[in-house]
């Protein structure tokens, strides 16, 4: 017969202890949850876009925050555009609808126009040099930060596309 000594016991009951004082915790957190997703319907989006566009006439359109850093943003045309440049940010753009011509790469046409933040430097004059292309619903651009880049014509009405721009530099980059 074997005898069992309580190093024994403990050893093997420890496991069970731990999953004991472990599985309330466990519990709790699964039953709370991760919290639910951000959403927004596209007809949301859509009717605060129009709400927004009755009484903008901004040349950065007008845009529907969805989270801090994602939004989607309708550009009209017949809006004078800005040539811009994010310094310290890279921003992603997914089109949604429309087309048009985007610039990117190049110099920013001098002079330059005031600033809504550090975040942003623009000009009314467009862009000398870069990569013209077309781009349209399905479309996805990264550009870098210090990338100028500009719509030089948009087709039709307006242009909608989701921008995520996320800041990832604490020093600017240019390659003005």
């Amino acid at each position: 017969m074997k005898t069992i000594t309580m190093h024994a016991i403990k050893k093997s009951l420890t496991p069970l202890i731990c999953l004991g004082l472990l599985f309330p915790t466990l519990l709790a957190a699964q039953s709370i949850g991760a919290p639910p997703a951000i959403f927004k319907s596209n007809t949301e989006i859509m009717e605060e876009l129009d709400a927004a566009a009755r009484t903008s006439t901004s040349a950065a359109g007008v845009s529907v925050t969805i989270s801090p850093g994602i939004s989607v943003r309708r550009r009209m045309s017949g809006v004078l555009q800005y040539a811009v440049m994010h310094p310290y940010s890279v921003e992603i753009y997914r089109i949604l609808e429309g087309s048009g011509t985007l610039v990117t790469g190049g110099l920013l046409t001098l002079p330059l126009a005031d600033s809504p933040s550090e975040d942003v430097v623009r000009t009314e004059h467009g862009i000398e040099g870069g990569l013209a292309r077309q781009v349209a619903a399905g479309d996805v651009l990264v550009i870098q930060p210090g990338t100028p880049h500009w719509f030089s014509q948009i087709d039709g009405e307006a242009i909608i596309y989701m921008e995520s721009r996320v800041r990832i530099s604490t020093a600017p980059i240019q390659f003005q």
